[in-house]
């Protein structure tokens, strides 16, 4: 048996990077065809390292939770091709678990999740563009995503890089597009995003959606947007979650009361838990009154929103939120 020194990523995780000796195969399928292993690292459970050589089962077994854990691994490409030769059945989880997430509410664990499985497939397909799409529509959908704001430069620009990727292969995607441009809008490259709107607008059936891509590019032509791109002001609420989750209320009150001051980003983006992130850091600050206004502005946005109607209940019953 031969390991070889433990990949950054594999520390602490259950995995060695075992090195199959040349003559190593495994075997597939009724006609028990020979598929030989590459000649690189293969990563593999601890446990089945433990009495020698892995068996078949316990190298495909590895390689699949490892690429599901590090989808952007070194040789990432070889162990999903390995897949696909001798483990197809993994392949067929994976798109699966794609189809059913994409099912799900749109929660940060599940959008994860399924990025996951649609990278891995992607290795095997890489100019595919509708793979491409899905991958940049859910790193939108992360970017945006409310607790993952404090990381939405990094998983927007990845989106971007993806969905322009699709766009070689598909120029003519209003999907594409539209995305592209919404990005470009948040990071306030505003002739980019009018450039990309622009080839969509006549393309689109008269109602909302055309409708409100018409108002921002009127915006956009007259100069009616913010000064500063909104991605700044996101990053800023991600920075008041954080202080919320290191129990700093008093940093994260000022910063999100700065916010809705200067006013950009909740006219832009109107989000309910903004509103009540903002009443519980004023609760907790020793401030219901303040508290009590932010829940009910929370609730104007979206009147069924569950935490703004408890905090407000919190506030009237005498109760810290």
């Amino acid at each position: 048996m031969s390991t070889s020194s433990q990949h950054p990523e594999a520390l602490g995780r259950g995995y060695m990077l075992w090195n199959p000796p040349a003559e190593r195969r495994v075997e597939v399928g009724p006609q028990h065809l020979q598929i030989p292993l590459p000649e690189i690292p293969l990563p593999v459970h601890r446990e089945d390292l433990a009495d020698g050589d892995p068996s078949d089962d316990a190298i495909g077994r590895g390689i699949y939770d490892y690429l599901r854990q590090f989808p952007d691994c070194a040789h990432n490409t070889r162990y999903a091709e390995l897949l696909r030769d001798a483990y197809p059945h993994y392949l067929a989880d994976l798109g699966a678990q794609a189809a059913m997430l994409d099912h799900k509410e749109v929660d940060a664990p599940y959008v994860r999740r399924k990025i996951t499985c649609l990278k891995i497939l992607a290795l095997l397909e890489p100019e595919n563009p509708g793979l491409l799409q899905q991958i940049g529509i859910s790193l939108y959908e992360l970017g945006t995503n409310f607790a993952e704001l404090g990381l939405c430069r990094r998983h927007l620009l990845s989106a971007l890089g993806y969905l322009q990727r699709a766009l070689k292969h598909a120029p003519d995607s209003l999907v594409c597009l539209n995305y592209c441009g919404q990005i470009d809008f948040l990071l306030g490259d505003y002739p980019s995003a009018a450039r990309r709107w622009a080839g969509v607008i006549g393309r689109l059936e008269k109602g909302p959606a055309r409708e409100a891509l018409e108002q921002r590019l009127a915006r956009i032509d007259s100069m009616q947007v913010p000064d500063h791109p909104i991605i700044d002001d996101l990053e800023e609420v991600g920075n008041a979650i954080e202080a919320c989750a290191d129990g700093d209320f008093e940093t994260a009150r000022l910063v999100l009361e700065g916010l809705e001051e200067e006013g950009t980003l909740p006219a832009e983006i109107p989000m309910p838990e903004f509103h009540y992130l903002l009443g519980v850091s004023r609760a907790r600050c020793g401030e219901p009154a303040g508290a009590f206004e932010s829940f009910e502005k929370a609730l104007e946005i979206d009147a069924g929103f569950q935490p703004a109607i408890e905090g407000r209940e919190a506030i009237l019953d005498g109760r810290t939120p």
